[in-house]
């Protein structure tokens, strides 16, 4: 098997499971006896899925530490940063847009205006400056490892490595508390696993995620 299908079978067989236990009948048993059965079934199908969730890669170095690392430190660097935001700002006021400049930047541009973009006047004035500020600096850190800047293009490959066990546990872990992961997770493994998104998902059946969901209600009450 190769590293992720495994992940893709766990995630079959339990929904099998799933599917198996709802299907436990038994004459010699009350309603609530059934029921108690069932749940025994569910909750040892979660355990083995659980068992089977890949730990977190090992992190390394992260995004905001490469940038840092490649910050200005000099006075001839620092002389030349602030040359570049005053072009930066130009360009801005003429119209192009962040995204166009960061793309068509330089390292030296790009990590000025990793350093500019929290005190742009856009960012200052919106109520997700934060959000905003994050993904300026991901596209800047994204030129700079399209540029070959060592640090930033290691971290990269790291990131893409690491990507399908990162989104096979996601997958995973929230499968394990109710029946099926989110949409945005599943989204997350189909980009970084085509072929193990389509094996965990074929003859996915609703019917069963709704059984599921009222069984654990029925524990809560």
């Amino acid at each position: 098997m190769s590293d992720t299908s495994r992940f893709a079978a766990a995630v079959r067989g339990y929904r099998d499971e799933i599917a198996a236990a709802r299907q436990i009948s038994d004459d010699d048993l009350s309603a609530t006896g059934v029921a108690a059965r069932q749940r025994a079934a569910v909750d040892a199908a979660r355990a083995r899925l659980l068992a089977a969730v890949p730990p977190l890669p090992e992190s390394g170095t992260s995004r905001v530490e490469v940038l840092a690392s490649l910050a200005a430190t000099s006075a001839d660097e620092i002389a030349r940063m602030q040359h570049e935001q005053t072009k930066v700002r130009a360009l801005l006021d003429a119209g192009r847009p962040l995204g166009q400049i960061i793309a068509e930047a330089d390292d030296v541009r790009a990590l000025a205006i990793a350093d500019l973009v929290e005190i742009l006047p856009q960012v200052l004035e919106s109520r997700s400056g934060a959000e905003i500020v994050a993904e300026v600096r991901g596209l800047v850190f994204e030129r700079l490892a399209n540029l070959g800047i060592e640090s930033a293009a290691r971290v990269r490959t790291a990131e893409q490595q690491s990507a399908p066990l990162i989104a096979w546990r996601r997958v995973m872990t929230e499968a394990a508390e109710g029946s099926d992961a989110s949409i945005a997770a599943w989204q997350d493994v189909y980009r970084v696993d085509a072929d193990g998104y389509a094996t965990a998902r074929e003859g996915i059946d609703g019917n069963v995620d709704e059984w599921v969901r009222q069984l654990d209600l029925a524990m809560k009450e």
